[in-house]
C-alpha cells in the first residue's frame, strides 16, 4: 500500500491549503451480465465520474446521489455500497490556493427507464456507458482509477453469486 500523500505545508512565504470534501458516484448497470459504468467527458478531454462538494446538512451519500442527477440526468439509482475516499492535492492558480481534497464515493445501480445526458453547464460534453476495463483505460487520474477497481473488485464478487461479467 502506498504512503498517503502529503499536502503543502502552509507557513511563511508558502500558498495557503484548504480542506474540501465532496461525494460522487460509480453509476453502473448490468446488461446480458456484463457490468459497465457511466463515465463524464470534460470539455478538457478527461473522463471522470459525477462528483460535488458536500454543503453543509448534507450527507455523502445525498450528494452523490445529487450530482449523479444533475451531472448525467439519472435519477434512478439505488446505492449498493460505499466505495471509501480517494484524496488528492491539487493547486487552484485562479485563487493561489493548494487544496486537500476528500473525495466518498458510492457504487450505485441503474435502475433503468432514463437515458443520461450530460450537464453542459459544468463543462460536460458527453455520458457513455463503459465496460469498466476500458473505463480504467480512458480515466487518467490515479485515485479515480483506484475507486473503480474498488467498484470492478466489488461487481467481482457480487458476480460470483450473480453472473455478473465485468470485462
Amino acid at each position: 500500500m502506498s504512503p498517503k500523500p502529503r499536502p503543502p505545508q502552509e507557513g511563511r512565504g508558502r500558498k495557503p491549503v484548504k480542506r474540501a470534501h465532496s461525494a460522487g458516484g460509480v453509476v453502473f448497470r448490468k446488461e446480458n451480465s456484463t457490468a459497465s459504468i457511466l463515465l463524464l467527458k470534460h470539455e478538457s478531454g478527461k473522463w471522470m465520474l459525477p462528483k460535488g462538494t458536500i454543503e453543509r446538512g448534507e450527507t455523502p451519500e445525498e450528494v452523490a446521489l445529487r450530482e449523479v442527477r444533475e451531472e448525467t440526468g439519472i435519477s434512478r439509482v439505488r446505492v449498493v455500497a460505499d466505495l471509501g475516499e480517494e484524496r488528492y492535492f491539487f493547486f487552484w492558480r485562479s485563487e493561489d490556493t493548494y487544496y486537500d481534497k476528500t473525495v466518498r464515493y458510492f457504487l450505485l445501480e441503474f435502475l433503468g427507464g432514463e437515458e443520461a445526458a450530460p450537464q453542459s453547464e459544468e463543462g460536460f460534453v458527453a455520458c457513455e456507458w463503459v465496460r469498466l476495463g476500458e473505463a480504467l483505460d480512458r480515466i487518467k487520474y490515479k485515485e479515480t482509477r483506484e475507486v473503480v477497481k474498488r467498484a470492478k473488485a466489488y461487481l467481482e464478487h457480487m458476480g460470483e453469486q450473480t453472473d455478473v461479467a465485468t470485462g
